[in-house]
Formats: C-alpha cells, structure tokens, sequence
C-alpha cells in the first residue's frame, strides 16, 4: 500500500512521515525528492525546470520505484510529498492503480497563519523558507481537488503525534 501525505510545503509532512515510521514497523519512508535529485544531473542540462516534478521521468520513476520497493521489502510505503499540478497526480495514481497497488492518500492543510510560523522557524531547512512561502498559491489553487480526491486533515491544532494517530485509525478501516 502507498499512504501519500499530500499538503503544501513546510506543512509537517516528512514531520508526520516519519511519526507513522516510528508507530508501524511495517511501514517504509520513501522521499521522492531523492528521485529529483537523482535525475538533476542529467536533465537540467538539457530541460531545467523550477520543480523537478515537472519532468515526466520523475513521475515515471516514482511510481516505478514505489511498486519495487512494495514488492521488495514487503512494506507499506509512506511518501510526503506535495503533489499540487492535477495531471502530475493523476499520472500517479494511475500508476499506482494499473499496478494494483492500493493506495490512501491524505492532505494536511494548516490555517494559512500557522502555516507561515511553521515554515518560518523550521530549523531543519531555513533556508527553503522563501521558495516555501511562494508556493502557498499553489497550494490554495489546488485544494479544490485535493478535497475531492484525497482526507483532508486539518493540522492547525493538531501535534504530528495526533495527526499520526488519526491517519492510522483511518488506514485500520483499509488495511487487512
């Protein structure tokens, strides 16, 4: 299984992420901007973009890799990772679904005031603090369908232990 943690950046994905790692040993952290950056290299020579996700290849080895690590280690996979073009996250989930490899996927959204303060005093990466900011419109233009597609949880007032233990009582109705 693929439980996708949606969201806009510096929201507390990797933060929740990594809580569910802790709590389900059966549980495996994949950080798809590895892929990016792995692929960086060879193609920002030729096609730079702003966003690696903008690269079909990335899209492509991401679901790739997904479904090999499943198989492999024989694991859910947990991935935090703000996917906020519709193509992008339908290219993905039908990835996913072509390979029948089910899938749950949740968008933490936080009160824009939050949001900011979260992002302001991360001290893992302040220096992501301004291309963070500048990418709350993408955010907002994209939870229209991020509501419909995905469980919305509001992370306003909620400790990532909380939003863990929600995400595990929503998966104990999904999971054999």
């Amino acid at each position: 299984m693929i439980i996708w943690l949606n969201g806009p950046f510096g929201g507390g994905k990797t933060t929740v992420a990594q809580e569910l790692c802790e709590r389900d040993e059966s549980f495996v952290l994949f950080d798809t901007e590895a892929v990016g950056q792995m692929l960086r290299h060879a193609l920002d020579v030729r096609r730079p973009v702003n966003d690696f996700q903008d690269w079909p290849a990335w899209r492509t080895l991401v679901v790739a890799t997904a479904i090999e690590l499943v198989a492999d280690l024989e694991c859910d996979l947990v991935i935090p990772q703000s996917v906020l073009a519709h193509a992008y996250w339908n290219e993905l989930t039908t990835g996913f679904a072509s390979a029948e490899l089910a899938m749950r996927a949740f968008t933490l959204t936080v009160h824009p005031e939050e949001h900011e303060r979260r992002i302001l005093q991360d001290l893992n990466e302040p220096d992501a603090a301004d291309w963070r900011l500048s990418r709350i419109p993408d955010f907002q233009k994209a939870l229209p369908w991020l509501d419909e597609e995905t469980t919305a949880i509001d992370t306003t007032s909620r400790t990532p232990a909380e939003v863990a233990s929600f995400i595990l009582g929503e998966l104990a109705t999904t999971r054999p």
